[in-house]
């Protein structure tokens, strides 16, 4: 059936105004923090990007969901980091990252801390983006590294089932960089539904006491400039002093450089 030309225009007009308009359009949330219960699922397990040949870049594709899911405070940490014991090159160290406790943590910033000095690195969570002075970030029971998603160092973890005191240099190798996000942006979660990170191994969670117990796991750290540490925590609930019964987040680290 021929349809006269007067009549076939009216039809193609909506048409051209539709396809530009969706040529603009952008295709889907790329750099969106926001994702559904399914994707947090889905992500829950996921495992950290391998170091070699990952990108550093603190502006990366995430930036965006980067700046929503850490909610960086612009302020120093005021949580102190304390030297308990230092001997036959061990040190223990107490690092208050309480945070102001389960319901203010929000509006806390994390606590950095230099490995290498077991000192505390007075840059905020906007600054640590762009420093390698620091090796850890510490906020409650998340833990992570100067390195990918992290920061713009060159870090990274992995962790072994071995005794800290049988952990030596031969150890550090097939190190994770942080990778807190999936392809599309969405945050991985661990399994409680906090930030997954190269540390989220460290702990048990007993759902009868809503307390985290260390796991049995050394942990191989290499630091923002690429120096090698062995760490293993010892306390969640710690004293400044290196006892224990304090508050959750008051954490106790053994460190020694390998």
């Amino acid at each position: 059936m021929n349809v006269p030309p007067r009549l076939v225009m009216p039809l193609l007009r909506p048409l051209l105004v539709l396809v530009p308009a969706l040529a603009l359009a952008p295709m889907g949330a790329a750099c969106s923090s926001s994702s559904s219960g399914s994707s947090a699922a889905q992500d829950s397990g996921a495992d950290a990007a391998p170091i070699d040949g990952a990108s550093n870049d603190a502006a990366s594709s995430c930036s965006a969901a980067i700046a929503q899911t850490l909610k960086p405070i612009d302020t120093v940490s005021k949580g102190a980091v304390t030297i308990v014991s230092d001997a036959g090159g061990v040190r223990v160290l107490s690092i208050d990252a309480t945070a102001g406790g389960p319901n203010a943590f929000a509006n806390s910033p994390y606590v950095y801390v230099n490995l290498e000095t077991g000192t505390r690195v007075d840059v905020t969570d906007k600054t640590s983006r762009a420093s390698t002075a620091w090796d850890l970030a510490l906020k409650r029971y998340v833990i992570y590294t100067n390195g990918g998603d992290g920061g713009q160092g060159n870090g990274g973890a992995t962790h072994v089932a071995t005794a800290f005191g049988a952990v030596t240099s031969a150890d550090a190798k097939d190190f994770a960089t942080e990778s807190f996000f999936d392809a599309d942006c969405n945050a991985r979660n661990d399994a409680i539904g906090g930030l997954r990170t190269t540390f989220s191994d460290w702990y048990g969670y007993d759902s009868q006491t809503n307390r985290l117990a260390p796991a049995a796991l050394t942990y191989v750290v290499q630091g923002a400039t690429g120096k090698h540490y062995k760490v293993a925590l010892l306390d969640y609930y710690g004293l400044g002093d290196g006892g224990t019964g304090g508050a959750s987040g008051a954490i106790v680290l053994r460190v020694a450089p390998l």
